[in-house]
């Protein structure tokens, strides 16, 4: 676990198989849907579109960020969509570094999460787009072999796990892997379903320690500790913070739970309503000093632009958990 000015570590080289170790893993593959998707080298399409000529004819359209979110989130990859999802700003491999490096440099006691990324080969990166249930056992086990070497996994030991930019959190038993040598299928889940509501658009995977609730909170979304968190909008250019709201902000969380149909969201919309007014008052506590925190880095990060930043209270310590394009987060609306 990181430590008070030693923020976590993170691995600095992608992975990039040479052709002739991708073409002998992917030759491995057995399954028809596999198979016929993913060979060496080459992508076919299942979906039927030219996903560039869509995207490049939406991109001119303004006012139809929603679909093209929607058509990107779904589509087969192709070369360019791969590096449009590389070069995606909201990924953790694309921000994480700055953010370490800012939190070194101003010797905040922010901390984060001791943490591993990957990022997949078109051909990878391909496999966890195709429907779980279309796959084989045995090309799930392939897959979960791969990520179990590759992410250096430990036998008994629990992770949380994410794509570059979701995490799956509302489902949380995806999000909490305590089956290392399953978390290829988890992974593949977690982006089938990022592809379902319009969020797949990395090419990352991410492997982080799991942080212990150490407060014993209750849990909503399947397991998920209802820890007090904040999210801090800010201006790199500038150096300056914008506002800064409970991620968990009462309106918001009401509005949500409150109709849901389901058995477990009732319950959770009792639990988070005997549980708000610890979370506002932990909130308000901590407020100033998360503020303090953030204004530290500010002058030393190197992110240009209004970003997002959310920070997870876990006992006294405040760790710094996702970042994302403010234009693109939610909660805007509540400052």
């Amino acid at each position: 676990m990181s430590t008070n000015n030693q923020p976590a570590r993170i691995n600095d080289s992608a992975y990039y198989p040479s052709k002739e170790a991708l073409s002998q893993f992917i030759s491995k593959f057995q399954s028809p849907v596999t198979r016929r998707a993913i060979r060496p080298g080459f992508i076919a399409r299942t979906d039927g579109f030219d996903v560039d000529e869509t995207v490049d004819m939406l991109e001119k359209h303004p006012g139809q960020e929603a679909l093209l979110s929607r058509l990107l989130s779904v589509s087969d990859l192709s070369e360019k969509t791969y590096k449009r999802f590389a070069e995606n700003p909201n990924s953790l491999y694309n921000w994480l570094p700055a953010v370490i490096k800012a939190i070194r440099k101003s010797g905040s006691s922010l901390k984060i999460p001791n943490t591993k990324t990957l990022r997949l080969p078109i051909e990878l990166a391909q496999f966890i787009r195709l429907e779980y249930a279309d796959t084989s056992d045995h090309d799930k086990e392939l897959f979960n072999k791969f990520i179990f070497d590759q992410f250096k996994l430990e036998d008994d030991k629990t992770y949380f796990i994410k794509t570059g930019n979701f995490s799956s959190k509302f489902q949380f038993a995806n999000a909490k892997c305590s089956e290392p040598r399953e978390m290829g299928e988890y992974f593949q889940v977690i982006n089938n379903f990022a592809m379902a509501v319009g969020a797949a658009h990395s090419v990352d995977l991410v492997v982080r320690e799991y942080i212990e609730d150490v407060e014993s909170n209750p849990t909503i979304y399947n397991g998920m500790p209802l820890r007090t968190e904040f999210r801090v909008f800010v201006d790199f250019d500038k150096g300056n913070i914008i506002g800064t709201v409970p991620y968990w902000h009462p309106i918001v969380m009401k509005r949500a739970l409150k109709h849901g149909l389901t058995d477990s969201i009732q319950q959770d919309y009792q639990t988070y309503l005997q549980h708000e007014d610890k979370l506002m008052q932990e909130y308000n506590e901590y407020l100033n000093q998360v503020q303090k925190e953030i204004r530290n880095i500010l002058s030393h990060i190197e992110l240009a632009g209004q970003y997002s930043i959310d920070v997870m209270k876990n006992g006294t310590d405040l760790y710094v958990i996702d970042l994302a394009l403010m234009s693109e987060s939610a909660l805007t609306e509540l400052l």
